[in-house]
């Protein structure tokens, strides 16, 4: 009988110490390639999304881990369960929350277009509808966006996003913004739409860029957690609002802008 208590015994314990590890790990999702937001440096994570994220993980006692994927794929492996709750740059948008749900918001975000330095129009400056135009009226004219961002349903146009759309542009799609913004300086495209604070960093390496100083949308990044998930959607809430108030967040960003 004891033997058969101690071999069963051996048999249980994998699964609880794997039970005890999955316990005391917090996994995020992010797309890291979105600097200042997420970014590699070697093998080192950075960015405003990361070191947010590794203070949820502190605060609620975990270890963080990072799953590094597409970003396309973000919204999927949150639903999905692969990952606790994700964070890449994302917007809080009613198509989303269908999917996932979305913590208060923690950053003011925009989308921009980076033009090369020739094509540069100071008349477009701080003029939302007259940027609109000016893409509107050059037919054939190709768009660069990082694929399944904001940017991307902004050019290729979404009724759930109330995005009209340019139906007189070829949109291209991207990994990543970088890459948009080379295919941009080599002429394979004519413009580039994506969030501003990427898009300084991408015009900055690439001088022969310029950003239009205009805003095509408004909108808030938000924590992307499993709808099933309600009690760390409340953690990460509190967390959040608390580095709002006790000025960690401020930190923070001021190390990236």
């Amino acid at each position: 009988m004891k033997k058969l208590s101690l071999t069963l015994f051996l048999m249980i314990l994998p699964l609880f110490l794997l039970g005890c590890k999955k316990e005391d790990k917090l996994v995020v999702a992010t797309a890291a390639n979105f600097a200042p937001f997420e970014y590699k440096e070697g093998k080192e994570f950075k960015g405003i999304d990361i070191e947010i994220a590794q203070e949820i993980a502190k605060q609620l006692g975990k270890t963080l881990e990072i799953l590094d994927i597409e970003f396309d794929s973000v919204v999927s492996a949150i639903n999905s369960g692969n990952a606790d709750f994700g964070m890449s740059g994302l917007t809080i948008n009613p198509t989303r929350s269908k999917v996932i749900d979305f913590s208060i918001p923690y950053y003011n975000a925009a989308q921009v277009v980076i033009v090369r330095e020739e094509d540069y129009n100071p008349a477009l400056e701080g003029d939302t509808q007259a940027l609109i135009d000016w893409i509107k009226a050059k037919n054939g004219i190709k768009i660069g966006v990082q694929s399944g961002t904001t940017g991307a349903f902004y050019a290729m146009g979404d009724e759930s996003w109330g995005f009209e759309g340019f139906k007189n542009a070829e949109v291209k799609g991207f990994v990543n913004g970088g890459l948009a913004t080379n295919a941009l300086t080599n002429k394979q495209i004519d413009l580039v739409i994506i969030d501003e604070a990427p898009a300084r960093i991408f015009a900055a390496t690439n001088p022969a860029t310029r950003i239009i100083n205009t805003y095509l949308t408004e909108e808030k990044y938000g924590v992307g957690v499993n709808k099933n998930n309600p009690i760390l959607l409340q953690q990460i809430n509190d967390i959040l609002q608390q580095m709002q108030e006790n000025g960690t967040m401020e930190k923070i960003l001021q190390k990236y802008f």
